[in-house]
């Protein structure tokens, strides 16, 4: 029924986000006619702030590691920076076109989808299933109103690999991801953007900051967006009004207040297309296949209309003596309109009317509505307190603090028959109730009663609700500890209280409502240690707690999911080459999970919890920067995932769904400069993803085959102006990213359809081509 059953109940907290002032590099002026040093800068890196602007692809500091800004590679953590040059290079368009590149990261695993930014780490679903974080300070998803996040209003992107519940509270075992928000700067930057693409997409940014004038101790940024855009998919749009405002003012020389706040209006339809398996995944007969631009649905409905807002600000305060203040708050919106209707079972409807000795293919869907009002709110509030301290040959880094987090939603949800649509011509019918009635007469006429009465029921319209509230409290402590200037040790202690309130009931025939209350206290650490050695290479080792509560809503038989524990065991190596700039790492792990909620095996729209799962592997991820204007990104995983106990009686020794057990990736970029000639400001790129087998159901029955999408980038500068080309999946790659059963598939409905297609897919993104024009001011 679509993957709102697969949204999380909210729950946890926030990163701390407490580097903030910048680095400040002071020069002595030297005696006159002094030799200097020859001084040899590779790459672009500059002394980095965790929140500053980055240039190039090897950021060195990590906002989300530790809730105080961390250098990546003495961190016993396994991290990746994605830098606002690196998503503009690769021309990424959505927070999870900045992810594809990083190890441990299956994006997009419900293929081309514009209602979430969604995407599993090591195996476990940490976008839909979990929460996206916005400055530490988490957007959680409620039924159906997920967060898609602006990129252009971004300026990097962090992937967290590993349970992180000493950090945040409640999530995925997995990781997280957290998108860091630009903030004004104090010198004046203005850039202006137009682009135009395929799909005729039409899109204009800016973004301009300073401060109001040259003494002025405060500062402003100003980002927008304006984008009228259709996309792959007939009859859907892409259309988003963006603008994010923020001030930030230093009071004294001790104080810095920042303001955040953010308008984004989506006008989009419905784009998550479910589509026959016969004709995608399989041959379609004399009917022909389906290709990536098929509308299943209602061109009729409005599709999918999204508001969110939120205003917030940041408090820092530097005591002395080493004690610094960091305060966080924000109010966050949330409103979706969700009217669509999609495939729930897909048949050759020649067969309802007649008895053909052959099936000449599929070439009808029969559509069910899928209807969304939901509202949510929710608050976050996080303060802690910093220490730095020196106790002889250890230098560390206290941390203690307390957050909080409460939110709120409600949802009316709507089902039921809503037609059938022949595919080929687009027509809509509704002839579907009176066709089985006639192919259920028997010549009993309380039986034929019986049955049609059934068929009326089974086709009427449905409606449920989800609302929910959650309260979560926080107390935390970590320390950050740096001994001998060689050793690292981290350590780090939470204790959370979560209470939530479930009124839920499925829009579905047959769906038990269900109403919960829960009370839940968890407490959660983290140990990692890490050796600095005078040749760069740093090995760590780390060992981690987590806990979460499991997707919202219930079951059709109204049960509630239990919440969910894990830990990993964690080693590495990390090397910071001094001889050029660059940074590579390798690191295994072993993830044990309880409670895993599914993908019900006998029909995937509904949910089911197993009981356990154990997710285990190796990343390689290496990125450099080079004097000559050569710069590389590469990644690869193995990731091997079992289902080691099973409730159901039907999973066990099973992989996760979607879950590929090789994917990597390479990235190559070549800046022509110094030619003395026109080739100077040119630069090329291009790049490589691959995913490899996967299957698509719980019972790994359906596999879906490996892909490789090539993508690649021209740019060229003079003076002001920069004109950039870039295209993803260059080689418009048609492939299928999720399969599941069809809704009217499901067995526990009784009805058998002659001919019908038992389970849906869809497609991933298609070939995305941008003509891009910059110009700075």
């Amino acid at each position: 029924m679509g993957i709102h059953y697969k949204s999380a109940l909210l729950s946890g907290s926030s990163i701390s986000l407490l580097l903030f002032a910048g680095i400040a590099n002071a020069q002595e002026a030297g005696p006159p006619n002094q030799d200097l040093d020859e001084v040899v800068v590779y790459g672009s890196s500059v002394a980095e702030d965790a929140l500053a602007p980055t240039l190039g692809y090897v950021p060195t500091e990590t906002a989300s590691a530790g809730r105080i800004g961390l250098p990546i590679e003495e961190t016993p953590r396994s991290v990746s920076v994605v830098s606002s040059q690196q998503m503009e290079d690769q021309g990424a368009e959505s927070i999870v076109d900045a992810i594809s590149y990083s190890a441990g990261v299956m994006p997009a695993i419900y293929g081309f989808d514009l209602r979430y930014d969604n995407y599993t780490i090591r195996g476990f679903e940490s976008g839909v299933g979990g929460v996206n974080y916005r400055d530490g300070l988490p957007l959680r998803i409620f039924a159906w109103g997920g967060w898609n996040i602006e990129p252009f209003g971004v300026e990097r992107v962090e992937v967290l690999r590993g349970p992180s519940s000493d950090l945040i509270g409640a999530n995925q075992p997995g990781g997280l991801v957290n998108t860091v928000t630009k903030r004004p700067l104090e010198d004046f930057e203005a850039k202006i953007q137009a682009s135009y693409g395929n799909h005729n997409r039409k899109q204009i940014a800016a973004d301009v900051t300073g401060s109001l004038s040259e003494a002025s101790p405060i500062s402003y940024r100003l980002v927008g967006v304006g984008r009228l855009s259709d996309t792959q998919v007939d009859e859907v749009k892409d259309d988003r009004l963006y603008f994010a405002p923020s001030l930030t003012a230093k009071i004294g020389d001790n104080t810095k207040l920042t303001l955040l706040a953010q308008y984004q209006k989506d006008i989009q339809g419905a784009s998550w297309q479910i589509l026959p398996s016969m004709g995608t995944l399989k041959s379609n007969g004399q009917e022909g296949d389906f290709d990536y631009s098929t509308f299943a649905g209602d061109p009729d409905r409005k599709g999918l209309n999204r508001d969110q807002h939120y205003i917030g600000y940041e408090l820092d305060h530097d005591f002395g003596d080493g004690v610094e203040l960091y305060h966080r708050a924000r109010l966050a919106y949330n409103k979706i309109n969700y009217d669509s209707a999609y495939n729930g079972g897909a048949l050759d409807f020649d067969s309802l009317t007649s008895s053909p000795t052959a099936i000449s293919g599929i070439d009808t869907a029969v559509l069910i509505a899928n209807e969304v009002d939901e509202t949510a709110w929710q608050g976050s509030v996080d303060t802690a307190l910093k220490w730095d301290k020196e106790f002889g040959a250890v230098s560390t880094q206290f941390v203690a603090g307390v957050d909080l987090y409460k939110g709120q939603s409600e949802a009316d949800l709507g089902g039921g028959y809503a037609g059938e649509k022949n595919l080929k011509t687009g027509d809509i019918t509704s002839n579907l109730g009176n066709l089985l009635k006639a192919g259920g007469t028997t010549g009993n006429p309380v039986a034929d009663n019986a049955f049609y009465a059934y068929v009326d029921g089974l086709l009427a319209p449905q409606t449920g609700y989800q609302d929910q509230k959650v309260s979560q409290a926080g107390v935390y402590a970590a320390a950050n500890s740096k001994i001998f200037d060689k050793f690292r040790l981290d350590l780090s202690l939470r204790h959370d209280w979560l209470s939530t309130e479930t009124r839920a009931k499925l829009a579905s025939p047959g769906a038990m409502a269900a109403h919960e209350s829960t009370y839940n206290t968890a407490l959660t650490g983290r140990i990692g240690a890490s050796y600095v050695s005078d040749i760069g290479f740093i090995p760590f080792v780390s060992y981690g707690t987590s806990f979460d509560v499991p997707p919202a809503g219930v079951t059709t038989d109204g049960k509630v999911f239990d919440p969910t524990t894990a830990e990993q065991f964690e080693v590495g190596l990390k090397y910071a080459p001094e001889a050029f700039n660059g940074f590579f790492s390798v690191t295994g792990f072993h993830i044990t999970k309880d409670n895993l909620v599914v993908s019900d095996p006998d029909n995937s729209a509904h949910r089911a919890q197993v009981g356990e799962v154990r997710s285990q592997g190796i990343e390689v991820e290496g990125a450099i920067e080079l004097f000559n204007g050569l710069s590389a990104l590469a990644s690869y995983t193995y990731l091997d995932t079992e289902i080691t106990k099973d409730l159901t009686g039907k999973l066990a020794g099973k992989q996760l769904e979607r879950t590929p057990e090789h994917s990597g990736s390479f990235w190559l970029k070549y800046d022509f400069a110094d030619q003395g000639n026109w080739l100077d400001g040119l630069s090329i790129a291009a790049g490589a993803r691959y995913l490899g087998d996967r299957y698509a159901d719980t019972k790994n029955t359906v596999q879906l085959d490996a892909v490789t999408l090539l993508d690649a980038g021209v740019t060229y500068e003079y003076n002001n102006l920069k004109l950039s080309f870039t295209g993803r999946n260059l080689a418009d790659k048609s492939y299928i990213s999720h399969c599941g059963t069809a809704s009217l598939a499901d067995p526990s409905l009784g009805l058998s359809i002659p001919t019908m297609d038992s389970m849906n897919c869809t497609y991933g993104r298609g070939r995305e081509l941008r003509l891009q024009l910059t110009s700075t001011f």
